[in-house]
């Protein structure tokens, strides 16, 4: 996707972006369902048929703020490996850098644990995505003598799944950045115990 070059572009994209924020606050005090396209406008300030300009309705506005995340993630990771570190490093910086992230998104990972689960065919290929890159990097971590040999499936499903359910403990915690214990913890939990 080309960058916004006029002063013009640049404001429909700030607002196409504020109007996202704001759907993903409401999805996450509200639900999807109970969220509806008025509400949206009310909290940016702008008529429902200018919404409708940007977005087809607010099942486009779920789908995008999905993609806008999924992207972020992938940016993240393709980050991290290019850093080259040792693979149980590594995949301690990428938790840390999508724990980063999700401390500035918390809307979203209170509606990802309620409420997306399955329902876009993007997430479901990236958490599967993702679990092999996890399986690779126990495999590497394995070879490299910093994990015992172990079934790194079994190992990346447990991490997969703890993940998962810790994010949503934390998102519904107070304070401003619940995620940056998520990577020790898991650390200290289920990967540690594993190491050579």
């Amino acid at each position: 996707m080309s960058q916004p070059t006029s002063r013009r572009e640049r404001e429909l994209a700030r607002h196409r972006q504020e109007i996202l924020k704001a759907a993903e606050n409401l999805f996450a005090e509200h639900g999807f369902h109970e969220t509806t396209m008025q509400m949206v406008a009310d909290r940016v300030e702008f008529s429902v048929g200018y919404l409708y300009k940007h977005f087809s309705g607010k099942e486009e506005m779920h789908r995008q703020m999905i993609l806008f995340h999924l992207a972020k993630m992938d940016e993240l990771t393709s980050e991290v490996e290019a850093l080259k570190l040792p693979p149980l490093d590594k995949l301690h910086r990428t938790y840390e850098e999508i724990c980063r992230h999700f401390n500035d998104h918390r809307d979203f990972m209170r509606i990802f644990h309620k409420e997306i689960g399955g329902t876009c065919d993007e997430l479901v290929a990236e958490k599967r995505q993702h679990f092999q890159q996890m399986v690779d990097s126990f495999d590497a971590a394995v070879t490299a003598g910093e994990l015992r040999a172990c079934d790194t499936q079994l190992l990346a499903a447990a991490v997969q799944g703890a993940t998962k359910d810790l994010f949503g403990v934390m998102a519904e915690r107070p304070g401003e950045r619940p995620f940056d214990s998520l990577p020790d913890v898991l650390f200290s939990l289920i990967i540690n115990p594993q190491r050579a």
